[in-house]
């Protein structure tokens, strides 16, 4: 490792605390468990994005509130196995973290990472297939994006990792073409309305955040116009132009959120244009989406990954069937016609709000939904001893409880489907299930190219007692 002249950085953290930059010449030694290259500086190991094992690299070390960050300035010895990357902002937007491999390094990086997590659990437990990404630009259906004033210019975007920096980025390619026509038209037209972004400093300004969500299956776009309170000037105005700019844009909705906080959306919504949400469908069924409605990101994929659920599964009608942590119902509704019953668990009531309403839209009628925590939900039905011949669970990224998975271990379903964003969290849940569970298959479904987020799928049956 060399150290470089001391030179001033570029305005990178403009509107931070800005230290005097160092460069570094480094070598990558590997990529950790973000997809990130690491090296040493002294006895002290970093990481840095855009760096593949073995490359040597300039890179820049900057002091963000009291965290060092790095950056890749320039390549001196680029791996063979670089990929050429479209995308302007990548070296500093957080959104994407692994375009600079080639598609089959990105999966066997996942299929690493995965089985790297049950390594570390010591389970004897490894990845049996991979279901690859059909398409690589365009793919998400959600867009969110932060509007802020920078340099006294506005600017829209995503946040650099780790800050609340805006990296401005005129078109994002994994987002389709309309998203991003969205967005910028917005912009548009914030500057000739005059309307303030967001000072998240000061509390001040208008526009926080803009959702778009588009339909794969009926083409609708819904914009999610996210205000620091119910005043919106100019609302009527900026409507009337977006239509006109963006004619494809089928819904237009005011969300208020006034908390000081990181999160997107607040609770109060109204309808500025159109019906409000948008409808989708998957595996025949179709779902009607809002802001706040949580769905599958990846439309493409998002049928790989259901039929892999019903594959594991393995159905013969007669089953009744547990959807844990069922969301709006969406796994739930596409096995009900291949089960005897569905019964789903949520605790966000909008969510179950809206799943009653798709399972009465659709007409199915051998599916119930509660509003209630996952865990207290089953730690119930263990304690009434109720028979159930099968479970499904899809936990969010921080994973499952101990008393959930213990009351799964004491109802003994035949099987259970776990469905996981995060295997270092189902890693550490398997541990429990493993007592009165073993493996049969695991899978894992690429939701989410060119990033190290990864969708993994494991059926469990139960133990044979000899």
């Amino acid at each position: 490792m060399k150290k470089y002249d001391k030179g001033r950085q570029n305005n990178h953290f403009n509107n931070n605390k800005i230290s005097e930059a160092k460069k570094y010449e480094v070598t990558c030694t590997g990529l950790n468990e973000l997809g990130q290259g690491t090296f040493n500086i002294g006895k002290n190991i970093y990481s840095v994005s855009n760096l593949l094992s073995k490359e040597k690299a300039i890179i820049e070390e900057n002091d963000y509130q009291g965290i060092k960050k790095f950056r890749v300035i320039k390549l001196l010895a680029p791996s063979k196995k670089r990929c050429e990357v479209k995308c302007k902002a990548y070296n500093k937007c957080g959104n994407c973290h692994l375009l600079h491999m080639s598609y089959e390094d990105q999966i066997n990086f996942k299929k690493d990472y995965v089985n790297n997590c049950f390594k570390d659990q010591k389970l004897n437990v490894r990845v049996d297939e991979v279901c690859k990404a059909s398409v690589f630009e365009g793919y998400r259906n959600k867009m969110a994006v932060a509007f802020k004033y920078q340099n006294r210019e506005l600017v829209y975007g995503f946040y650099e990792e780790d800050t609340h920096r805006i990296i401005n980025n005129d078109y994002c390619y994994i987002h389709t073409k309309e998203q991003n026509e969205i967005v910028k038209k917005i912009a548009k037209i914030m500057k000739e309305l005059k309307i303030v972004p967001y000072d998240e400093d000061k509390r001040t300004g208008i526009i926080r955040f803009v959702l778009v969500r588009f339909s794969r299956w009926s083409g609708e776009y819904i914009v999610t116009v996210v205000t620091n309170g119910s005043v919106f000037p100019g609302r009527s105005e900026f409507v009337k132009r977006l239509r006109n700019e963006c004619p494809y844009v089928s819904t237009i909705v005011q969300n208020i959120n006034t908390r000081k906080t990181s999160i997107i959306l607040g609770d109060e919504e109204q309808v500025l244009y159109g019906k409000g949400y948008i409808t989708d469908e998957i595996c025949g069924i179709k779902f009607n989406i809002s802001s706040s409605t949580f769905f599958q990101v990846n439309p493409y994929q998002v049928e790989v990954l259901y039929n892999k659920v019903k594959e594991y599964l393995c159905p013969d009608g007669s089953e009744v069937l547990i959807d844990a942590y069922c969301g709006v119902g969406t796994i739930g509704m596409t096995l009900a016609k291949s089960v005897k019953e569905v019964i789903g668990v949520e605790n966000n009531k909008k969510s179950v709000i809206n799943a009653k309403y798709n399972a009465s839209n659709n007409k199915i009628k051998n599916i119930r939904f509660f509003n209630d925590d996952a865990t207290k939900f089953l730690v119930g039905l263990a304690k009434d001893d109720v028979k159930i011949d099968a479970l499904i669970m899809d936990p969010p990224r921080t994973g499952s409880t101990e008393a959930f998975l213990n009351a799964v271990n004491a109802l003994k379903p035949e099987k259970v489907i776990y469905v996981s964003c995060e295997a270092s969290t189902l890693a550490r849940d398997l541990k429990i299930l493993l007592k009165e569970y073993s493996v049969e298959k695991v899978g894992i479904v690429d939701m989410f190219v060119g990033t190290y987020h990864v969708e993994t799928v494991i059926c469990l049956s139960q133990k044979t007692t000899k």
